[in-house]
């Protein structure tokens, strides 16, 4: 396609160059005209040949200026190559009577005449070389027709050292197509050297474009966003207050704490929405599939979302399903938050329906979020999983969401290994199908809804943890011997090597990866790695915490199958990372 591009490119600038240099030949084979009929006219024995020669070079040279004008006016009748076949065809016409008119000085015992005829036709073939070089077929068309008679002319004809002139004719028509060649070479890559340039300014153009609209996109996201980050913290703030109140009962402090327990979720959500992109581009989002019951999944998306839904009178349908799922939950349930938030947030009546789909394929089945919501149109199906798109609602509609949950969802549902499916279409609600690898049974090894107590890989566990915040630190170790883990916190590697040194050997460390200014966490873990292995322990795992969403360092870590959790982490993540982690080898190496 882009060869065919030049080539049209190349025409127009080809057939513009034969057209404009038309004006001053016009003028020359005018002048030519003219000199010829007065030579041969006045001469005896001029006759019916000489005026028929000069009448059909008049007329051929007419041709070619309303040739020339009907372009001027009128470029558009033909296309590039049109006009450049037209122009040669031109050529051979208005190129034949001066060219054939040597015969006549032949006739004439004159050997000056012949000459200057010679030098004539000789004059006008530079001037075709000069106008027409650029074309092959142009060239062809007026130098060989030009010279070839008169070269023939002098070569048959010994007598008057004519045949030393043929010679030389012949080396300038061979010369001049030598040069034309060069000629064209020089011009094709001028040509091609300006539709590169074209095309790298369109290239800067476009991105440009695309870097604005971002910038915009961006804009206008941060200043949607702001609202939704303020409302929960301006909710936290208040109800903290509550908490320091003496007077507060129990059951109130436990209804303020579930309250801010929900703000702090609202805010991890949005967080969330806008990490997941940074982190899938930045490569350090690590999948950790596991054997699960597909429905523990889909009946914590039904309690999350059902309030939600009940308010506005929606139904939500989950269908149950015996299905068991091999991949990440936390993934995927991501994926499906975003969905059924989607679907929640667009639809105004009816109901949404979410379930597991089977097809042919045993190894594969696909779980759908259906609603009977506004639609996508055709037309929009890929622009909704770009960054910041929404479909338009109408001048009068507000602002739903900031364009962020789709987009996300493509991202991880690459990441987990499928394409996400999407039927819609206007007022006819959207239905979007996510691939899912099926599991077995007999290889799952905890449950998504059983209490984080109820598994005991960590019980009696020694944790490491290393971190520079106090306030983390002791987080983690609170957090951790609630868990029945015996921990030992650290403030930086050399108190974490000490630790070592005095007899707490870890099963786990968990480990920040901003220390402090001067060292990273995989410098800590290293020395950790380095002061065990000289104590004869390797059977150790470690967990990187980070609030960094792309750094090399922490992509290579990933990479060495090191899980990287990103803050904020849940207690739900670090516990079900580290239930995976410690579980016995034996029923790890199964699965």
């Amino acid at each position: 396609m882009r060869g065919d591009q030049e080539q049209c490119e190349m025409d127009n600038d080809l057939a513009g160059a034969l057209y404009a240099a038309d004006p001053a030949s016009f003028m020359v084979h005018g002048c030519a005209i003219a000199l010829l009929g007065g030579v041969y006219l006045t001469r005896p024995g001029g006759g019916r040949p000489a005026t028929l020669c000069m009448i059909l070079y008049g007329i051929a040279n007419c041709l070619a200026i309303a040739l020339w004008a009907w372009r001027r006016y009128r470029p558009l009748v033909f296309s590039a190559r049109r006009w450049i076949t037209l122009h040669a065809l031109r050529n051979v016409a208005l190129h034949s009577a001066p060219g054939f008119s040597i015969w006549l000085a032949f006739q004439n015992d004159s050997t000056d005449l012949a000459t200057a005829h010679t030098v004539l036709l000789v004059a006008l073939a530079a001037l075709a070389y000069v106008s027409n070089g650029l074309s092959l077929a142009n060239l062809s068309g007026a130098v060989p027709t030009l010279l070839l008679p008169a070269t023939a002319l002098h070569l048959m004809q010994t007598e008057h050292d004519r045949f030393a002139p043929g010679i030389v004719l012949a080396v300038f028509v061979v010369g001049i197509y030598l040069f034309s060649a060069q000629y064209r070479g020089l011009f094709r890559g001028i040509v091609e050297a300006r539709l590169a340039q074209e095309r790298l300014a369109e290239t800067v153009a476009r991105q440009n474009v695309v870097i604005e609209e971002a910038s915009l996109a961006k804009t206008r996201f941060f200043a949607a966003a702001s609202h939704d980050l303020r409302q929960p913290l301006h909710a936290i703030g208040l109800l903290a207050h509550v908490l320091t109140d003496r007077t507060t009962s129990a059951q109130e402090r436990d209804e303020t704490a579930e309250h801010i327990i929900t703000n702090i979720e609202s805010l991890n959500h949005l967080f969330n929405q806008v990490l997941d992109l940074a982190r899938i581009e930045s490569g350090v989002t690590q999948v950790i599939p596991q054997h699960f019951r597909m429905s523990e999944l889909l009946m914590r998306i039904e309690r999350q979302f059902r309030p939600a839904a009940a308010a506005k009178g929606l139904a939500l349908r989950v269908a149950p399903t015996p299905c068991i799922a091999f991949t990440d939950p936390v993934l995927l349930e991501r994926v499906l938050l975003n969905l059924v938030s989607n679907a929640v947030r667009y639809t105004e009546r009816g109901s949404i329906w979410v379930g597991v789909r089977h097809g042919a394929d045993p190894l594969r089945c696909r779980i759908e979020v259906r609603d009977s919501g506004i639609g996508i149109a055709p037309h929009e199906h890929e622009l909704i999983f770009e960054d910041f798109y929404q479909v338009p609602l109408g001048p009068q509609s507000r602002r739903l969401g900031h364009g962020l949950g789709l987009s996300t969802v493509r991202r991880l549902s690459r990441l987990l290994g499928g394409e996400p499916l999407l039927r819609s279409d206007t007022g006819r609600g959207t239905t979007v199908g996510i691939p899912v690898t099926t599991g077995d049974e007999r290889l799952i090894t905890a449950s998504l809804t059983a209490p984080l107590a109820m598994s005991a890989f960590i019980a009696h566990r020694r944790v490491l943890c290393v971190d520079d915040d106090p306030a983390n630190l002791e987080a983690l170790g609170v957090l951790l011997a609630r868990w029945g883990c015996v921990v030992r916190v650290c403030r930086d590697e050399l108190a974490a090597v000490r630790a070592i040194s005095e007899g707490f050997v870890p099963d786990a460390l968990l480990c920040d990866y901003q220390i402090d200014r001067r060292q990273t966490g995989i410098e800590a873990l290293r020395a950790v790695r380095e002061a065990l292995r000289r104590r004869g322990h390797t059977q150790f795992v470690s967990v990187m915490i980070t609030g960094e969403v792309a750094s090399p360092e922490l992509a290579a870590l990933a990479a060495e199958g090191v899980p990287v959790l990103h803050k904020p982490v849940t207690a739900t993540r670090l516990r079900r990372t580290l239930d995976t982690l410690l579980q016995p080898r034996g029923e790890d190496a199964a699965a």
